[in-house]
């Protein structure tokens, strides 16, 4: 048995790019036999809803909506419902999920959309967050740089990305990476921003995962399962058979 996860998340009330709402994003993962969720809207510094013109805490406040309408929904109906971000490293557009950090955090650092990637990348892990490049060879408009994926100030690598078409994604490079840099955690993740899609992609472990914590515990562990396609595979993306 698996207990599966989505990895990246982006929800309407937070994401500019978002289509659905974070309760409708809860029931579509429900409906796929998903145990949680990993929220990471847009940051300050992304495709974000949030004018910059607010203060901090007021900034923050909005930054966690989705997050907490997907908390109160997935608390009805028994899913797991945990928080990210997905940081933009402007003015390349170089996307990094952010893990194992709350809203405690936002608020004691004020300045985090100041800070060079480096600075940025040294703050979080000090305070105990992970850091996963995500789709780390995608092309888009928005994307200003030839890939350089600066992986001495990451800990993981989003190997498979199911959004925006595996063409524009280049996933395989993304798998040449990681292959290259062993020390590299491998993730997969939907990248949905809409209900359409629940389920094509995330992690699956054989326990249930009980904190942000203890999420980023078990990746370290080798523990996760990538889930490709809507299948089960290990880290190597070999299909694993799945007892229900």
């Amino acid at each position: 048995m698996f207990y599966k996860y989505e990895t990246h998340l982006h929800t309407s009330e937070v994401s500019l790019c978002g289509h659905s709402t974070g309760a409708e994003m809860v029931r579509a993962y429900k409906r796929a036999g998903y145990t949680g969720i990993f929220v990471t809207d847009h940051f300050f510094n992304g495709n974000c809803t949030i004018s910059r013109k607010l203060d901090w805490e007021k900034q923050v406040e909005l930054l966690v909506r989705g997050y907490e309408k997907a908390k109160a929904e997935g608390k009805r109906l028994g899913m797991d419902v945990f928080f990210g971000w997905e940081y933009t490293h402007n003015p390349y557009g170089a996307d990094y999920l952010t893990y194992n950090l709350d809203k405690e955090f936002l608020l004691a650092y004020p300045q985090l959309c100041r800070l060079s990637f480096k600075e940025y990348s040294k703050l979080v892990r000090k305070n105990g967050g992970l850091l996963v490049h995500a789709h780390p060879y995608r092309t888009a408009f928005y994307i200003h740089y030839p890939p350089n994926p600066k992986v001495h100030l990451v800990d993981g690598v989003e190997v498979n990305n199911a959004g925006a078409g595996s063409s524009c994604n280049n996933n395989h490079m993304a798998w040449k990476l990681a292959r290259k840099n062993p020390r590299l955690i491998r993730i997969s993740g939907s990248d949905i921003h809409s209900t359409e899609g629940a389920g094509l992609a995330g992690v699956a472990f054989r326990y249930r995962i009980k904190s942000s914590r203890h999420f980023v515990d078990a990746l370290r562990a080798g523990d996760a399962y990538l889930i490709i396609d809507g299948k089960i595979t290990d880290q190597e993306g070999n299909p694993v058979k799945e007892v229900v």
